[in-house]
């Protein structure tokens, strides 16, 4: 049997990154994606699903001839983008090493399904909910939106051995709480009710998890870890819904490394965790992945406790009382249509004692005067700009 080499993979990353997916940014719109899918046809059976709320079209690419399906989708949140950068790297390195052993080996075993924008209209305007504002990944149950009844015709049909559904994770995640440790990935066996019931269904899906987390902790950056995303029931969403009716079904997060704005090493280390959930699939049996599953839990917890910068020690004043505090903000990202780009701004989002937070920047104000210079104000306000000096 052939094995997985990490590490060979990892430094061999940048050969086979989709060069036409670019990390300079968060965006990946459809338009974008449109154009990359075209080279792929020589290699891959692409197909049309069906359209969006706003008549954009929804795709499949479809590879190998296994007897394990393997269905995934991504960017069901259109501004989470990494999943589907991530996989195209993954259809890369397919289509450009059709004899390598790894590929060989995954062309026998699985059939890759790919849906790789559920949410094209989101995805276009960097939206997380579709075009009527409806979030998808909370529509399982009565299943309003087109994209939905799409997404279930196809599994109902393909009827997967196991399903990968990709997301992007916001920055606030850390893994434990004794020092700064942001979370890079994060993974999810949902729950099927609110007691946590181990189906055999769910079995399968901590037992992969458990199997991706052990390998991919050999190629750990320095600073940052793996974590475990609650488990807490929604019988609206998607992979709750999928479990409870019997398909294993994965949560991949794509999380957060410093200084790493646009999500570039973080779409490496997603893509080879999506690479090593491909393998296993290809070279393991059922009872293996369910082996030693209840490791899942061992897995720590993601705790949310991360700011991207908090200002600490500053002193703020009103009607003649001073009080020293930290000041707390995240970094909103908004679609800027005219530009056809992100704009980014730092809001206040929390005031007082932060000192069970950790943050991407501190800064120590040793005791200096806060001071808005448009409303000329010594104190902040929850949901304001950073568009104050520290003096």
């Amino acid at each position: 049997m052939f094995f997985f080499d990490i590490k060979s993979i990892f430094l061999d990353y940048e050969n086979f990154q989709e060069k036409h997916i670019s990390n300079s940014s968060k965006l990946f719109r459809y338009n974008e994606m449109t154009k990359v899918i075209e080279k792929y046809k020589s290699c891959f059976q692409i197909t049309t699903l069906g359209v969006s709320t706003d008549n954009r079209k929804i795709f499949k690419i479809q590879w190998g001839k296994g007897k394990k399906k393997v269905f995934i989708w991504s960017q069901m949140h259109g501004n989470e983008t990494t999943g589907t950068k991530s996989m195209f790297d993954i259809l890369n390195f397919i289509l450009n090493n059709r004899n390598h052993d790894i590929v060989c080996l995954m062309k026998n075993k699985i059939t890759i399904i790919f849906i790789p924008m559920l949410n094209p209209d989101g995805s276009e305007f960097f939206k997380r909910r579709n075009a009527v504002n409806i979030d998808l990944n909370r529509d399982l149950i009565y299943m309003k939106s087109m994209e939905i009844r799409l997404l279930l015709k196809e599994l109902n049909k393909e009827q997967p051995f196991i399903s990968f559904n990709l997301h992007d994770q916001r920055s606030i995640y850390n893994v434990g709480d004794k020092f700064f440790n942001p979370s890079i990935l994060s993974f999810l066996s949902p729950s099927i009710d609110n007691k946590k019931t181990n189906s055999i269904t769910r079995m399968m899906s901590m037992g992969m998890i458990n199997k991706i987390v052990n390998e991919i902790r050999k190629i750990l950056p320095d600073k940052g870890s793996i974590s475990r995303y609650s488990d807490k029931y929604y019988p609206f969403a998607t992979g709750d819904y999928l479990q409870k009716l019997g398909y294993p079904c994965i949560l991949f997060e794509a999380g957060n490394y410093p200084g790493d704005i646009n999500k570039r090493i973080i779409r490496k280390y997603n893509a080879i965790s999506i690479f090593l959930g491909l393998y296993f699939t290809s070279s393991i049996e059922e009872h293996e992945i369910k082996h030693n599953y209840k490791n899942y839990f061992y897995i720590k917890k993601n705790k949310n406790i991360l700011l991207d910068k908090i200002y600490r020690n500053v002193k703020i004043q009103k009607n003649n009382n001073s009080f020293l505090v930290d000041i707390g903000l995240m970094k909103i990202d908004t679609f800027n249509i005219k530009k056809m780009n992100l704009d980014s701004k730092f809001e206040i989002v929390d005031i007082g004692d932060l000192s069970s937070f950790f943050s991407y920047n501190e800064i120590f104000s040793k005791g200096k005067m806060f001071y808005n210079k448009k409303d000329k104000k010594n104190y902040p306000t929850i949901g304001e700009t950073e568009c104050f000096d520290i003096i």
